[in-house]
């Protein structure tokens, strides 16, 4: 199925690494493995964020990669045919690998540059 260029899409990837090893697991994530993805055609930016440490004192991570393409299929199947080439780290938990697909409904919202009126006004 055939996209325009401008479709936002985003790849989710959420992952943990083994208790203990988080400084290693980002080492690996931010030197490494992020410009692995980047490199695929489509793949335009990523962003790593981490949750709080859960009950079990283990934190979660969360990688939003952007992608542009106006074939969204070819593009994650280049994707799917890279990963088994990517390099991984001994310090990732494989149980805690994570991934959705999702499309963007709307565009990026910003704020008002004023805010809108209210009952009072």
């Amino acid at each position: 199925m055939e996209m325009d260029t401008n479709t936002s899409y985003a790849l989710l990837v959420r992952t943990s690494p083994f208790p203990g090893r988080e400084d290693e697991f980002a080492e690996w994530y931010d030197g490494i493995h992020l410009a692995e993805v980047l490199a695929l055609p489509g793949f335009v930016s990523a962003r790593r964020y981490a949750a709080p440490a859960g009950p079990d004192g283990r934190r979660r991570f969360l990688a939003i990669y952007t992608i542009a393409t106006g074939d969204i299929e070819a593009t994650l199947a280049r994707f799917e045919q890279a990963r088994p080439y990517m390099s991984t780290t001994p310090a990732l938990d494989p149980a805690s690998v994570e991934l959705e697909f999702v499309t963007a409904v709307t565009g990026v919202v910003l704020p008002a540059a004023t805010p809108p009126p209210t009952m009072e006004d």
